[in-house]
């Protein structure tokens, strides 16, 4: 009686990070697909008519835009893994919210860097979403 008990609790502490976990990963998933799509975009445009800087600027863009592709796609396939590690009541260590809370605000940071203001509050509340998930699995025992 006492190791279901336990499971019980277990089960109701992570609630909590499951879903949430799933709405991150879902969110990174489809900024990859959206990423993904915009690169393909990217390397279809010509460069012939631009001068020297605007040519370093464009394969810049192209660059950074397969990095973050890259990026959103690892962290997607991670959260995912570790959702299916939830859904089994395995609690799951807390450095891939730190990692993905890193890059959050390097991503942030970027869109303000781009002067791109409204590409902020997502990446700020996946953000929040990520800080909620490591408090709460502090708190599981």
């Amino acid at each position: 009686m006492e190791n279901q008990l336990d499971e019980k609790t277990v089960d109701k502490q992570l609630v909590n990070p499951r879903w949430m976990t799933l709405t991150i990963a879902i969110i990174c998933a489809l900024y990859a697909l959206f990423t993904v799509l915009g690169v393909f975009y990217l390397f279809q445009l010509s460069t012939k008519g631009l001068s020297d800087s605007d040519a370093q600027a464009m394969l810049t863009v192209k660059i950074v835009a397969s990095a973050f592709f890259v990026l959103y796609a690892i962290f997607s396939l991670l959260l995912f893994n570790n959702y299916s590690k939830l859904r089994k009541n395995i609690v799951v260590p807390k450095m891939l919210y730190f990692a993905l809370s890193v890059f959050m605000l390097l991503s942030a940071a970027n869109s303000l860097a781009t002067s791109n203001v409204s590409g902020v509050f997502l990446p700020l509340i996946i953000l929040l979403f990520a800080i909620k998930i490591i408090m709460d699995l502090g708190k599981v025992k």
